[in-house]
């Protein structure tokens, strides 16, 4: 029963061995996966790094709108 894995890995190893180009293209689609989980990734902490960045911006201008004309002050007609 122990021998089962290890002739079904040398069956696949051989028939690869047999057609390289089945290898080649193994080895390219485990590098798309890394490369698009990759992408992914820092996708997802640059969009995060973004909205951190815009709240803070809103939270700003709504603080500098607020001094401007602070409450219980009628404002200026120019």
């Amino acid at each position: 029963m122990t021998n089962g894995p290890t002739q079904i890995v040398g069956s696949i190893v051989d028939s690869l061995k047999a057609q390289p180009l089945s290898l080649a293209l193994v080895v390219m689609n485990l590098g798309l996966l890394g490369y698009l989980y990759y992408t992914g990734a820092q996708a997802a902490t640059f969009r995060e790094k973004e909205l951190t960045l815009g709240y803070e911006q809103r939270a700003n201008v709504a603080k500098l709108l607020a001094e401007c004309n602070p409450a219980g002050r009628p404002a200026q007609e120019h």
